[in-house]
């Protein structure tokens, strides 16, 4: 078999295996356990179903348009902008946060100790700078919008 990876935007809710089999109006078949944790999940297209807590949370995180996952969408799209997008967002992301790391560094409240020298970190943020640079001149020839 192949393997494959997916990548969708849904909703979800915590609730127990009795709590949705009640809101189906269904009868919870004797051999499940009614207060197993879980979630009632709401696709895109408007199905529902419910899936125990431990699948659901090993294939979700909870959605953040500032953090990483939630560009993951966007970086499958068939649209070479919307992946343009979405590359400039994750690069973004991970500038944002190597800057917030060494800010942390610098007033001595990072929680762990590097094993690089901050010159290394520097050069790093540099670079990151630098592939935005062009990142935002070639949004620009290609008129992609990178403020949406």
């Amino acid at each position: 078999m192949k393997k494959y990876v997916g990548t969708k935007v849904i909703e979800a809710k915590p609730m127990t295996r009795r709590d949705y089999n009640n809101y189906r109006g269904w009868q919870i078949p004797a051999d499940e356990n009614p207060e197993d944790k879980g979630y009632l999940v709401k696709y895109p297209d408007g199905y529902e179903s419910w899936s125990p807590a431990g699948v659901f949370e090993a294939a979700y995180r909870e959605y953040d348009k500032n953090k990483l996952p939630a560009t993951a969408v966007d970086m499958m799209s068939e649209d070479y902008k919307e992946r343009f997008k979405a590359e400039y967002k994750q690069l973004e992301i991970r500038f944002d946060g190597l800057r917030k790391m060494l800010k942390k560094w610098d007033e001595g409240t990072l929680a762990f100790e590097p094993t690089c020298p901050r010159s290394t970190y520097n050069m790093q943020l540099k670079a990151m700078a630098d592939y935005m640079a062009v990142l935002e001149a070639r949004a620009v020839m290609e008129n992609i919008d990178l403020m949406v």
